[in-house]
């Protein structure tokens, strides 16, 4: 049974501000985790992978590049780029916090965190969420269909488009937002995806339980 294993990538400065951080953001991931990747590389470990993959930001790009060079393999997989696992874009809205969202516009906003398509998000250059759902599942098929059935694959990518890329491949529309450094695996068989394991933070030795909506 093949076997995708997608991360979302590590926090950035802007994650722990609590700043909405889509397509159209980057902000620097923050270096004093460097125990939580090697948390989350030493359970990789108990895998091989055939290939990886991340989204073209730089974030998830070197949330994968950090993990990959901590596999304590014979052969680690290069990294590859694909350009349908980025992030949802949040337009106008990138950059802004959820406080100041929720004081200003807290009905769009609730409709943002449910990801509900509304003319209004529209007009600010929010991205259709269907769109993303279709985006994301198509490039994890893609990735699938190039490896052996029985291959174990490594995507690093973000929170917001993982989750909505999940619920399109599964059919499961009851998954929550994802953590960072989480590790959510689909099972694949037969052209079938299955969600095998969601949200995993069990070999993190820290996770900030008061970290709220993660879902932004």
């Amino acid at each position: 049974m093949q076997r995708i294993f997608i991360i979302r990538h590590g926090k950035t400065e802007w994650n722990l501000a609590k700043r909405l951080q889509g397509a159209g953001a980057d902000s620097p991931l923050r270096t004093d985790y460097a125990q939580q990747y090697a948390d989350l590389a030493r359970y990789l470990n108990q895998y091989s992978y055939a290939a990886a993959y991340s989204s073209p930001l730089l974030r998830a790009r070197q949330t994968g590049e950090i993990i990959l060079a901590k596999l304590n393999q014979n052969t680690v997989p290069a990294l590859q780029i694909a350009p349908g696992l980025t992030e949802i874009s949040f337009g106008q809205w990138e950059g802004h916090t959820r406080d100041e969202l929720i004081a200003n516009h807290h009905e769009l906003f609730a409709k943002l965190s449910a990801r509900q398509n509304d003319p209004a998000l529209a007009a600010l250059g929010v991205e259709d969420f269907t769109a993303v759902r279709q985006r994301f599942a198509a490039a994890i098929r893609a990735i699938s269909a190039r490896q052996a059935p029985d291959a174990n694959i490594l995507i690093f990518a973000h929170g917001g488009a993982t989750q909505l890329g999940i619920k399109e491949l599964t059919g499961n529309e009851h998954l929550l937002g994802l953590k960072n450094l989480s590790t959510s695996i689909l099972a694949v068989q037969n052209g079938e995806f299955f969600v095998d394991t969601y949200n995993q933070t069990a070999y993190l030795k820290h996770v900030d339980l008061n970290e709220g909506n993660v879902s932004i």
